[in-house]
């Protein structure tokens, strides 16, 4: 979501002939955190993020707007628009106490759908893996926090999916999270492990029938 806050532009030595929108802003970021701490269940799963927030170009000016760009994540439609609802709220009751003099603009954009697996296809995916690999190489794959479209494309032709996630790090490496400067897997046997899973889960769904 990005969302623009509106202020009233003053110089920096007098901020009481203005409505400061970087002030509004920091509120606004601070005040989001609560949405998860304090309405949504301890057991349910919730995350704000603000990536980025821009206001002003100089030290000594105050600016007359500012821009935060939001990223959620949840497990489940309702907690998704919860979060969503929640920040709505919290914007305009923050722009009220602020006297901000235009109503705070909002715009949602790449909205994806939760990732969930068709059972008994993910078994026999499952399966040839294990025929492939060995059990020891099979694990069951937690839930992941990260977004994801793929489900978008079969869930548009109303057919069964499986999604499933390959190691990428050598033994005893720390993984690091995606964007991270860090972030650098194993090329291999990454490729080549990567290469024979998804060959064997078309194999197992294009081969003859059992």
């Amino acid at each position: 979501m990005r969302v623009i806050v509106h202020g009233a532009g003053s110089q920096g030595s007098m901020p009481h002939l203005g409505v400061d929108p970087v002030v509004l802003a920091a509120a606004i970021v601070t005040r989001l955190q609560t949405l998860v701490a304090r309405e949504i269940a301890p057991g349910d799963f919730g995350v704000v993020t603000v990536g980025a927030l821009h206001a002003g170009t100089s030290a000594n000016i105050i600016p007359d707007r500012a821009e935060l760009a939001l990223n959620f994540r949840a497990y489940s439609d309702q907690i998704l628009d919860h979060l969503v609802e929640g920040t709505q709220r919290i914007v305009n009751a923050e722009c009220e106490a602020a006297r901000s003099p235009e109503p705070a603009q909002f715009e949602q954009f790449n909205r994806y759908p939760v990732t969930d697996n068709d059972p008994g296809l993910a078994e026999r995916v499952r399966e040839a893996f294990v025929g492939q690999f060995g059990e020891d190489q099979v694990e069951h794959m937690d839930p992941a926090t990260a977004s994801e479209d793929f489900s978008a494309i079969p869930a548009a032709f109303g057919v069964p999916y499986c999604y499933w996630g390959t190691g990428a790090y050598a033994e005893g490496r720390v993984a690091a999270p995606n964007h991270s400067p860090l972030w650098a897997p194993d090329q291999q046997p990454t490729l080549r492990i990567a290469t024979e899973a998804a060959v064997s889960a078309a194999f197992a769904l294009l081969g003859p029938a059992q």
